[in-house]
């Protein structure tokens, strides 16, 4: 099994034994952005906090590239609104760690990220619902090692400051 799904299975149980009874909820969600691709992740929530995990990839493939993976740790607070669907609070703010990595014929990238947004859930029924976020993601580290020939010229400019948003449909399981 490779590590990053170890890592993966790893922090689905860290998660799992830090929580309460009270108020406690599982949701699982799919989303698309420009940041995450296309994302499937598990979320964790007790009270107007939620823990989540997400693993993540883009399926438009260069030529030339394998698809990146996406790994995402994040946390979320809802801090104000109010739904009649749901005891959570629609509006909410979102941090998390993103890790990208990304594998060309010539180059193997890792690039470590934190994101930051403000969104809003809106609740479908009890069950079901979509959140819409916006805000900024920052590179923090990058590391690129060569693994063949380099067939271009890199004059690709790296800012450190993105701006990040996403889509997501998530479903309450319990």
């Amino acid at each position: 099994m490779p590590k990053s799904y170890l890592l993966l299975l790893f922090l689905i149980s860290v998660s799992n034994l830090s929580f309460g009874q009270d108020q406690k909820r599982l949701n699982v969600s799919i989303g698309i952005g420009p940041n995450e691709s296309s994302d499937i992740g598990i979320r964790f929530q007790k009270n107007q906090m939620q823990y989540g995990i997400g693993f993540g990839t883009i399926f438009a493939q260069r030529r030339g590239t394998n698809r990146p993976e996406i790994f995402t740790g994040e946390f979320f607070y809802h801090f104000a609104g109010k739904a009649e669907l749901s005891t959570r609070r629609s509006w909410y703010l979102r941090s998390g760690l993103v890790l990208y990595k990304d594998e060309t014929s010539s180059l193997r990238t890792l690039t470590w990220l934190i994101n930051s947004r403000i969104g809003r859930e809106f609740n479908i029924s009890k069950r079901i619902g979509i959140s819409l976020d916006a805000g900024i993601i920052t590179r923090i580290k990058s590391r690129s090692k060569e693994i063949g020939p380099n067939p271009q010229y890199n004059d690709e400019i790296v800012f450190p400051i993105f701006p990040s948003a996403g889509l997501n449909l998530w479903y309450r399981i319990f």
